[in-house]
């Protein structure tokens, strides 16, 4: 069976599997209850009806049309397939449905037209606009696609984007600002070849010449050749071609490419030949960008001109110019200032918070989606990949303070805020995203001094950067000074920050070693034995916290839990007010923040740990914002097995209430008493209702397991594990975390160093 028709089956089996298709609607509001549906409609419903009668612009409040986009084709030219007609590219509607969904959390009606000419399908559009808070025109031919879309944005006021124009020109401007940057050209300077001059060429070439392209030094090429002067009256060159006539003698796409800078294809496959790259510039820009074959092929472009920077709009090979890039941020941005356009401003906004981003470190999240060990500003990567999540707070958050700028907003300047803006979208990230935000702004009022061991680990490194960068935390990386230098380049990172070689560091033989030889004497540690354990990063790192030259650990990318552990535990100790230290995570999964302990340190508690386990875990869920409601989980429910009673766990729940008489608290229950309401009905003396948020089972290894399941079966968000019970702020990283868990930890020692230093005023 041939590659492509593998791909057939399997896509026609994708897209017939149960449910049929790929989107569908969903209630968002309870209804379960007769009142639930007096509400959501008959007699409830005619409340918000009159408020919108008497003001329109409540709509976006009692109504979906705030995060509703219609997607509208009439199927005249579908990407790849041509005129199929209006119910044929229905899957790609709804396809594209789905990016909007998935990408920026926008719901979507796709709507396919019976309707080739101009007139009707402007008017049907209009009379269905209301419903609406956006409108996403697709794969509609040209030159109709341009009067559809100037009469639509004309008479509509809201945001109306042909995307086969727009979103492709948006994204490829974002590559070429950085490609150029690479090969260090100016873009006023540059030559450029466009092959093609339908909707996506021409809408292209313009915003190109909006971002600095001189018109003198652009070329079109249609089929027929260069649209030159002496073409303009011909038949084939309609008014937005002819914006584009050169001056020049006519020619083909070869003599257009002669010396040009940079190329754009928007074409054909395979029209461009290893010829005519070689005829171009120096370390030229090659964007062949039609699909699905694009005009060549990247390898043999790149093996024609080793030094050009090649971008295409395929997945399996670098710089890929992909319209998902654009669309869902740009509607998500106009969508939530009420923008009642989109204007040049924000599609240019969107152009340069591309760009910007692809400058900033990657996340570990990303180059690990796309099977790699590092992505970083260059060659290969001028445009940002279509998963990186970071695209919605960058690209959204500019178009929102571009609309508001420009004066297209249905908001006052004086009620945005980028920077809450930007908090709110990090929000539709995720639950965890969200909380550790308010972590975050709250590290950064107070910056605290946290220290790594392992300074020289890539991750810890690139976490260093976001860390200072960011305002979080200063970091001081132990390690050879030279490596880190050495690691830092590598990683095209350029940063400041305290880095310490403890063989060469003076406290090592100093007062580290007589400090640590004194809190150790009666457990048979001599001036030598604590000279040799600083040699130990682990030990100096726990030293320097100890001695309050950090206020902070972090480690354990590189060695076992006990290895990290165990080093603090002899230098930094345990706090006087805690009887046990406890492990703990925090996992955000179906809307819902838990907190499970102990996970990772004590293997199995006996009463009063099981107790002391219960308080920490509460007080650190405090921390997070979180009123803990505290489930002592067992095998029964308040000792409903005759056969074995959870007397432990029972004797830990009293213990729990005397140190802490504030503690909502209960137990032994099942997990799922402790997380369903309606089953907690049965037990009426429970000392809580509603979900329990903060977990406790009876051993370490039902919370090793638990978490773990969860957090495969259950796709939850995690973080952790939190160490509670330090003398002074301490966190264990897990063996092959990533940079966001770095930094996320970090953040959460920082903020401990906070309630330390604010505890010993």
């Amino acid at each position: 069976m041939s590659k492509d028709d593998q791909l057939r089956r399997d896509s026609l089996a994708y897209h017939a599997s149960h449910p049929y298709g790929k989107v569908r609607t969903v209630p968002t509001k309870p209804h379960a209850t007769q009142r639930d549906l007096s509400l959501a409609y008959s007699p409830g419903v005619a409340y918000p009806c009159l408020e919108i009668e008497k003001w329109p612009e409540s709509a976006y409040k009692y109504t979906a049309k705030g995060n509703l986009v219609a997607v509208i084709s009439n199927g005249t030219a579908v990407l790849g397939l041509g005129d199929i007609g209006a119910l044929a590219s229905k899957p790609v509607m709804e396809g594209k449905g789905l990016l909007f969904k998935a990408f920026a959390d926008i719901d979507v009606f796709d709507i396919e037209l019976d309707a080739k000419d101009v007139d009707s399908f402007v008017e049907t559009v209009k009379r269905i606009a209301p419903t609406f808070g956006g409108i996403n025109l697709e794969d509609i031919a040209a030159p109709e696609c341009f009067e559809i879309e100037r009469r639509l944005v004309d008479e509509l006021d809201i945001p109306v984007m042909h995307d086969d124009q727009h979103g492709t020109a948006i994204i490829s401007g974002a590559a070429l600002l950085n490609g150029l940057e690479v090969v260090d050209k100016k873009i006023e300077d540059v030559k450029v070849a466009v092959s093609g001059a339908g909707a996506s060429a021409l809408s292209c070439a313009e915003h190109w010449l909006l971002l600095g392209v001189r018109p003198e030094n652009m070329l079109l090429v249609d089929s027929k050749g260069i649209i030159t002067e002496a073409r303009r009256d011909a038949e084939d060159i309609n008014e937005y071609k002819a914006r584009f006539a050169s001056d020049v003698d006519d020619g083909d796409l070869a003599d257009a490419m002669m010396g040009a800078d940079v190329f754009l294809g928007l074409s054909a496959g395979d029209i461009v030949s290893t010829d005519m790259l070689r005829g171009m510039a120096e370390r030229p820009l090659v964007f062949a960008l039609a699909n699905p074959d694009p005009e060549i092929m990247p390898d043999v472009a790149k093996a024609a001109r080793p030094d050009a920077i090649v971008a295409s709009g395929r997945s399996d090979f670098a710089n890929q110019v992909n319209n998902v890039l654009g669309f869902p941020y740009i509607f998500r941005g106009a969508l939530d200032c009420m923008a009642k356009g989109i204007t040049p401003g924000m599609k240019m906004a969107a152009t340069k918070a591309l760009a910007d981003l692809t400058k900033e470190p990657v996340p570990d999240s990303v180059t690990q989606a796309y099977g790699l060990d590092i992505i970083q500003f260059g060659e290969e990567y001028i445009i940002p990949k279509p998963f990186d999540r970071r695209v919605l707070v960058w690209v959204a958050s500019a178009v929102a303070e571009a609309a508001v700028a420009d004066g297209m907003a249905g908001i006052e300047s004086s009620e945005f805020s980028v920077e809450e803006y930007r908090e709110e979208l990090e929000s539709r990230l995720g639950l965890t995203h969200t909380v550790m935000r308010s972590v975050i702004n709250r590290a950064k009022s107070d910056v605290k001094r946290i220290v790594f061991p392992e300074g020289d680990h890539p991750s810890v490194i690139r976490a260093a950067h976001v860390l200072i960068q960011e305002g979080i935390c200063k970091p001081i990386l132990l390690g050879y000074e030279d490596r880190i230098q050495r690691r830092k380049e590598e990683l095209g990172l350029d940063f400041e920050c305290e880095c310490v070689d403890i063989l060469q560091d003076p406290r090592r033989k100093g007062v580290y070693m007589e400090k640590l030889a004194e809190q150790r004497a009666r457990k048979g540690v001599t001036l030598y034995d604590a000279e040799r354990l600083l040699k130990s990063r682990m030990y100096f790192g726990a030293a320097m916290v100890q001695n309050g030259d950090a206020d902070g650990f972090v480690g354990g990318l590189s060695r076992a839990y006990p290895a990290i552990l165990r080093p603090c535990l002899e230098v930094i100790g345990t706090d006087p007010s805690a009887h046990r230290l406890v492990g703990m995570y925090m996992m955000a999964i179906k809307g819902r923040l838990l907190f499970i302990g102990d996970a990772t340190v004590n293997i199995y508690p006996d009463t009063r740990t099981l107790a002391e386990i219960a308080v920490q875990t509460a007080r650190v869920a405090r921390r997070f914002g979180v009123l803990p409601r505290v489930a002592m989980l067992s095998f029964s429910n308040f000792g409903s097995s005759r056969e074995m009673r959870s007397n432990r766990v029972e004797e830990a729940v009293t213990l729990a209430r005397e140190l802490d008489p504030s503690l909502i608290i209960d137990g032994p229950m099942q997990a799922d008493t402790a997380l369903v309401p309606d089953i907690q009905e049965q037990f009426p003396f429970m000392k809580f209702t509603g979900p329990a948020n903060v977990l406790i089972c009876p051993n370490l290894a039902a919370a090793n397991i638990s978490y773990k399941l969860l957090d495969h079966l259950g796709d939850a968000e995690m973080t952790g594990p939190i160490l509670e019970g330090t003398a002074k702020p301490v966190q264990v990283l897990q063996q092959g975390d990533g940079v966001r868990e770095v930094v996320n930890m970090a953040a959460i020692c920082a903020l401990d160093a906070q309630r330390h230093a604010q505890e010993t005023l």
